[in-house]
């Protein structure tokens, strides 16, 4: 306990140090990430953002709204997961990203809909960056291919589920018992309440993007170009984007990198937004995991590889080559049955150590 609270003071002193010299180190490009991040949270972050804070309370709050999460069943099942409420959740994490997730994750316990411990094996498969953010900002603005935003999509979302299908067949059988409350004696907000709430979230979030914005911009102001980069995707996940997209031949994969890592912002976001008794820690595990599995599926996913050879008089240009969307959804399938065989290896391997244990115990 005494170790951990000298990390943590460790921490904020770092990051106090960090913060009161970036700005005299780069004031110049240290007040063009501030201005950015205000035009950002007054602009296209408020438009897909706000909205679906509100969304996420008023359909977890619906129960009519469980039948819109069904086509998210099979991914409950993978999770382990069987409450209506999963659904949603996966619903909003798919359709608004990260923070309305998160709302709604934090709204469901409140409301006795699902355990911290249920929420917090979802988290893994909801934070992701939304669709309108990777399609339009990263895929069309960034990296000038609305195309390569949908595959960086799917890449993130199809590892995301992954990731928590792979948890929870690591981890001990969630338990089933929630809080037996009816919706009726549960929290139930106003639509005035949950509209304030949602704008007090909001607030909170841009405080957020612009503490980390104002970091990453500065980091890549003073560090090498390679670690600039490197240093914005750790701490801001569109700061880190935007400098991947300039990095030139492998601007795409360090975009699917940046992506996946999320950043610092986002994690703190999450922890923010969700109740003191979820821990994280699935979400945290997950992060490890979902770097390589998400560059792996947005390789194959590729509709195209081009080389580009150069010559004294001009470029030549070579033919390209596409994966056929049945082989990438074979292989989507495959590492679906390695996760469905690895979850019963584990799951035999406990009932044996069990029986074990059961008979030593007996034995004496």
């Amino acid at each position: 306990m005494i170790q951990k609270e000298k990390i943590r003071n460790a921490g904020y002193f770092l990051a106090a140090l960090t913060a009161g010299l970036l700005p005299f180190a780069a004031p110049e490009r240290c007040a063009q990430a501030l201005r950015e991040g205000l035009t950002l949270c007054g602009g296209s972050l408020l438009l897909s953002l706000f909205p679906f804070l509100i969304v996420s309370t008023l359909l977890i709050q619906c129960p009519a709204a469980g039948v819109l999460g069904l086509p998210f069943y099979p991914v409950e099942r993978l999770i382990g997961v069987r409450a209506p409420a999963a659904g949603r959740v996966l619903l909003v994490g798919f359709l608004g990203g990260f923070a309305p997730a998160a709302s709604a994750a934090a709204e469901a316990v409140h409301s006795g809909q699902l355990t911290a411990q249920e929420a917090d094996a979802i988290l893994p498969a909801c934070v992701c960056s939304g669709p309108s953010f990777v399609i339009l900002t990263v895929g069309r603005s960034m990296l000038g291919s609305a195309e390569l935003g949908v595959l960086l999509f799917l890449a993130q979302v199809m590892a995301g589920y992954l990731c928590a299908a792979l948890l929870a067949r690591l981890e001990p059988p969630l338990a089933s018992k929630r809080s037996e409350v009816k919706l009726s004696e549960a929290r139930v907000l106003r639509l005035d309440s949950i509209i304030a709430q949602a704008a007090q979230t909001y607030v909170k979030l841009c405080a957020f993007v612009l503490f980390f914005r104002m970091l990453a911009a500065g980091a890549g102001e003073v560090l090498p170009s390679g670690a600039g980069v490197f240093c914005a995707m750790l701490l801001e996940v569109c700061s880190g984007c935007d400098l991947a997209a300039q990095s030139g031949r492998f601007a795409s994969m360090l975009c699917c990198a940046a992506l996946s890592v999320q950043g610092l912002s986002v994690l703190m976001q999450v922890r923010t937004i969700c109740p003191s008794e979820m821990t994280l820690r699935p979400l945290y595990r997950a992060r490890l995991l979902h770097l390589p599995l998400s560059l792996l599926l947005f390789y194959l996913l590729l509709p195209q590889r081009a080389q580009e050879t150069f010559s004294t008089l001009c470029g030549q240009v070579i033919t390209m080559r596409r994966l056929p969307p049945d082989c990438a959804l074979l292989i989507f399938a495959g590492c679906c049955f390695a996760v469905c065989e690895l979850s019963r290896t584990v799951g035999s391997d406990r009932e044996d150590m069990k029986k074990s244990s059961d008979k030593v115990a007996n034995q004496y």
